[in-house]
């Protein structure tokens, strides 16, 4: 029985829809082409803020030093403009919001000091979840087994009774490792699908083995 729908927030919630800011900073930074992204969330200072080793703050401001800025733009200036093509998906959410209260909602996401924040202030969703277990907060990172136990026990579940949905397939392949329903995202409506189909098998008399 499926009892608690838990999500990733950066890459299924919120994702890029145009990618020209990002384009244009490399340009203006002497960068190669396509190669900001790994360096904002892939790279040595991201990881270690997503570990909560450095503050949000922190990070902008060696990330800025380590590209160069120099007078060009404020390390705050560069934050902006690099999450800029952003959206939030607003159609997801609501799907999200619809499933409960029948079924509990979380998250867990790899994400720097400031994530509480954004949830609370920027995009005003954490009233809408259970349980929001936050990398930096944790000192562990997906796909690491314990972020997800974390989870689980801060909403009273047990791993065969949980989807997770996330975009990175390493990710999902970490929650299935513990006996989690990995969905892995590629879209809203897709994953709109195998979520009502997994809800609907769960409540089929099959499924109770009747």
């Amino acid at each position: 029985m499926i009892r608690t729908l838990i999500t990733d927030f950066g890459g299924v919630l919120l994702r890029t829809h145009d990618d020209t800011p990002r384009r244009q900073l490399e340009a203006l930074l002497g960068l190669p082409p396509h190669t900001i992204e790994g360096r904002v969330f892939g790279g040595e200072l991201s990881i270690r803020a997503q570990y909560g080793l450095i503050s949000h703050a922190e990070f902008w401001r060696q990330i800025g030093v380590e590209l160069g800025l120099n007078d060009r733009m404020t390390a705050e200036q560069l934050r902006d403009e690099f999450f800029s093509g952003d959206a939030f998906d607003e159609e997801l959410m609501a799907f999200y919001r619809s499933v409960r209260p029948a079924i509990k909602t979380g998250m867990i996401t790899n994400a720097w000091s400031n994530a509480r924040e954004l949830f609370t202030i920027t995009f005003p969703i954490a009233q809408d979840f259970d349980a929001i277990v936050i990398s930096a907060e944790e000192s562990v990172m997906k796909p690491d087994p314990r972020i997800y136990r974390i989870a689980l026990d801060r909403l009273g579940v047990r791993a065969a009774e949980a989807i997770f949905v996330d975009d990175v397939p390493a990710n999902v392949q970490g929650a299935e490792a513990i006996g989690m329903v990995g969905v892995h995202f590629r879209s809203t409506d897709q994953v709109r699908r195998e979520i009502d189909r997994l809800l609907s098998n769960a409540d089929s008399p099959d499924s109770n083995g009747n």
